[in-house]
């Protein structure tokens, strides 16, 4: 990990580029994000490696937990209107 006042490099180890264009989705959705990128060397033989950039107020630390929040409550809306359907 490497950080510095407004950004934050993190390798997101178990994951592939499924969750990282989610976890980018999520993070674009947040006005107080400037860049939210990630890179994945080789598909098979490397983890991702995330990059977030924010500009002032907020931490790079905040916006990831505040993105997964929001990628939490989405997951959670879709299990429920999943369920409800399927009871039909």
């Amino acid at each position: 990990m490497n950080r510095d006042e407004d950004s934050i490099v993190i390798k997101i180890i178990g994951e592939d580029h499924t969750f990282c264009n989610v976890l980018r989705k999520a993070l674009h959705e947040d006005e107080d994000i400037a860049i939210a990128s990630y890179t994945i060397e080789h598909p098979l033989l490397s983890q991702p490696t995330f990059f977030v950039k924010v500009k002032k107020g907020k931490s790079p630390e905040r916006a990831l937990i505040e993105a997964a929040e929001r990628i939490i409550e989405k997951c959670d809306d879709l299990r429920k209107k999943l369920s409800k359907a399927l009871k039909k």
